[in-house]
């Protein structure tokens, strides 16, 4: 039986764990908390960061895996890339590693291959207190290697800009902090395989956000709506994108935003797409390919050929319920939920006794849903319906 080692346990890898049992693949999972969502689906489970290289071969040494994976999870990316290298299996080079998942190493690569992307400004953690901006306002400040939308503030005027500036240091490793042009129009992810260095676009995604001044992601809806000839841009810009940075094999979660000047390119992730995108919605919004099985065989080694694929001709979406301030008391009434027809899914992620925020960034929610429908906007009214009916409590 051949072995699976996911580095990293958040809830949306169990979908990757069970496409990966599907296949007849023993599977281990890796994190540092031992209650890791996804740590009940494996086959054999480990405690321990996935930062730590060294550590992390102990682990694969101990597991003997066939091949490792990131799966839908961006924190383990560059261990991912070093164990593969250092244990002769199939993956990205660890300098692709660094420029898919260092912001500015990234922002560099795009603008040496004249992928188009936002204007930006480095500001380095001991220069907080003395930088000065070099773009107008507004612009975005998130740090510089950080995932899930955190960290990131619209800074409108110099008033507000030295309180966010380290609001964001304080959500990154380094403390540095990336400025970016604010773009403005149709967010847009762009699901890609890569296949012998050549990318293949699988799915277009539009993305719904909290809007300013953090703009996290409350749902994703797919195919998505726009024309022909924008999606035609966007492929093409994140087709070169994914060049750009180096992916030869393997899986890639782009993010672009569609301006009044054109497609430019926000990031992207050498992974699979978390949010159930790559799961859940690619799986009934196209027919003809299982994206996140052919992610897997990439990463065993095996030979993949595309296949011919098309729109399913039903729409696909999943809308979150973000965490509120307090401590959550109650929350139930999934199961009457997933009894709506056309939702297909409904999980409840806050945990009852825990104290909450109000939601600044993805990793703070309560739950969701997902839902099939003739048009994008059945399907967003089935997920929303779904989340009306849980019953939730939040006190002090």
């Amino acid at each position: 039986m051949k072995r699976l080692l996911l580095l990293g346990g958040p809830i949306f890898q169990k979908f990757v764990i069970h496409k990966a049992k599907k296949m007849g693949l023993y599977v281990g999972v890796v994190d540092i908390n031992a209650n890791a969502p996804a740590a009940e689906f494996s086959d054999e489970f480990f405690i321990g960061s996935i930062k730590d290289k060294e550590a992390m071969m102990k682990v694969a040494l101990s597991f003997k895996p066939d091949a490792i994976m990131s799966g839908a999870c961006d924190t383990s990316v560059n261990t991912v890339a070093w164990l593969c290298k250092k244990l002769n299996l199939s993956g990205i080079t660890e300098e692709c590693a660094i420029k898919s998942t260092d912001k500015v190493e990234m922002l560099n690569a795009f603008v040496l291959a004249g992928v188009a992307c936002p204007s930006y400004q480095v500001v380095k953690k001991k220069e907080i207190g003395s930088f000065v901006p070099s773009l107008p306002y507004p612009f975005i400040a998130k740090p510089t290697d950080s995932a899930g939308g955190r960290g990131v503030n619209l800074i409108t005027n110099n008033s507000e800009l030295k309180d966010l500036i380290k609001s964001s240091s304080s959500s990154g490793a380094s403390g540095d902090v990336l400025l970016e042009e604010c773009l403005q129009g149709p967010e847009v992810s762009v699901e890609i395989l890569v296949v012998d260095s050549v990318p293949y676009v699988i799915q277009m995604t539009d993305k719904l956000t909290s809007g300013a001044p953090h703009f996290f992601e409350i749902g994703h809806v797919q195919p998505s709506s726009l024309t022909k000839e924008h999606q035609e841009q966007i492929a093409m810009l994140a087709k070169d994108a994914v060049r750009a940075v180096g992916i030869q094999s393997g899986a890639s979660h782009v993010e672009i935003i569609l301006t009044k000047d054109g497609p430019k390119m926000i990031e992207l992730g050498a992974r699979l797409g978390g949010d159930c995108i790559t799961s859940l919605l690619i799986d009934r919004s196209i027919s003809g390919l299982d994206m996140t099985s052919m992610a897997i065989r990439l990463a065993l080694g095996n030979s993949v050929k595309i296949p011919d694929y098309c729109n399913s001709g039903k729409y696909a979406a999943i809308k979150f319920l973000p965490s509120a301030e307090g401590v959550l008391k109650k929350i139930n009434g999934s199961e009457e939920a997933e009894g709506i027809p056309g939702v297909m899914h409904v999980e409840v992620v806050g945990e009852v006794g825990q104290q909450y925020q109000s939601a600044v960034d993805d990793s703070s929610r309560f739950a969701f849903a997902v839902a099939l429908g003739d048009s994008q906007q059945k399907a967003l009214e089935k997920c929303n319906r779904a989340l009306g009916m849980l019953n939730v409590e939040v006190g002090k």
